[in-house]
């Protein structure tokens, strides 16, 4: 067996989640993996390539980023667009695009709700709030940030977040089966059992603040499967293109690898982590490498340089969110992976 397939089977065997679907590329080849189950505990099914995950916060780079980043491209708004420009109940004038992209618009990383709030209400508070914030001094990873970009991208397009980002992300990037809110509910992942809904949730969000906005925000919201994301670390892979076609201009791919953070600060670029020896990034990997990860128990990994993305999509929040065995594994498992290739090419290189 594979030695991938064995210590992703030892992460199943070790309840770091109860399955996961892993893909891993290196330069044009593609290996696929799938262990566990999606539950054991709901009518027990055996994982596969087919399977649904919620993404978590892999939603603001995989839909967010790009889709904001495509206005700046075709000159809809700047990075220096001031976000009351465009919403104008937004408090604070001084905070920009590029701050709410970057995670240094000073915003807290959420609030405390009730769970009486709803989209309108929501976006409403963090407009108020905004104005106690000095953007651009430290950065603070906020969910509110992303909101308020997926707010703005339905203001400028004048259309649902999930009307815009199938036309001009996913059906590009041939993203079939990405979605907020999917009906076939057999294919998804089951994540924790919810106490604002009073169930166990599969097939809706995980996230309650996304949950109280009718599953489809910013930050929060969707189900993609392994496959579809592979599509969209091709395309960053390959500078911003996709089967040949410009998706985005190499000058935003460049931004997404470039630390724009103020000094002694967590290291972010435009939407992701950059590279830094203290997070979940392998030694091996090299300067040119940008990360993010979803509380449900996903990740996505991509290192230019070396033309390798590892991503990983798991319900490790299945059925507790107790379980946090994954967020040392991470690391493990990138340098295990990384380890793994660079003795496969010496291999064939003798």
């Amino acid at each position: 067996m594979n030695e991938i397939k064995n210590f992703l089977n030892n992460a199943y065997k070790e309840n770091i989640f109860p399955g996961c679907c892993c893909s891993i590329i290196d330069h044009q080849n593609i290996e696929r993996y799938c262990v566990g189950y999606k539950s054991q505990i709901i009518s027990p099914k055996e994982n596969d390539l087919d399977t649904l995950y919620d993404l978590a916060s892999l939603t603001k780079v995989v839909a967010t980023t790009p889709m904001i980043l495509k206005l700046i491209q075709e000159k809809y708004i700047s990075y220096d667009t001031p976000i009351q420009y465009i919403l104008p109940d937004f408090k604070n004038n001084n905070i920009t695009v590029f701050h709410l992209l970057t995670h240094t618009s000073g915003l807290p990383a959420d609030f405390d709700w009730s769970m009486n709030e709803d989209k309108r209400k929501i976006v409403q508070r963090i407009c108020q709030y905004s104005h106690q914030v000095i953007p651009g001094k430290e950065v603070i990873y906020s969910d509110l940030g992303y909101i308020i970009l997926g707010e703005i991208i339905e203001i400028i397009t004048q259309q649902s977040l999930q009307e815009v980002l199938d036309k001009e992300i996913f059906k590009p990037l041939e993203m079939t089966h990405t979605c907020f809110c999917p009906s076939d509910i057999e294919k998804c992942a089951p994540t924790e059992y919810s106490l604002y809904a009073h169930r166990m949730l599969r097939g809706e969000v995980h996230d309650h603040k996304a949950w109280m906005m009718g599953g489809i925000a910013g930050h929060a919201g969707l189900f993609s499967h392994i496959q579809d994301l592979e599509h969209y670390a091709q395309m960053i892979l390959n500078n911003g293109k996709y089967k040949n076609q410009t998706f985005l201009n190499k000058r935003h791919i460049d931004n997404m690898f470039t630390n724009f953070s103020p000094e002694n600060q967590i290291p972010r670029g435009i939407g992701f982590l950059t590279y830094t020896t203290h997070s979940l990034f392998s030694s091996l990997n090299s300067k040119k490498t940008i990360a993010h990860t979803g509380f449900t128990g996903t990740s996505l990994l991509i290192d230019l340089e070396n033309q390798i993305a590892i991503i990983l999509l798991s319900n490790r929040v299945h059925p507790t969110r107790e379980n946090k065995k994954i967020l040392d594994w991470r690391k493990e498992f990138h340098e295990f992976v990384i380890k793994y290739l660079t003795q496969k090419k010496k291999i064939i290189n003798e």
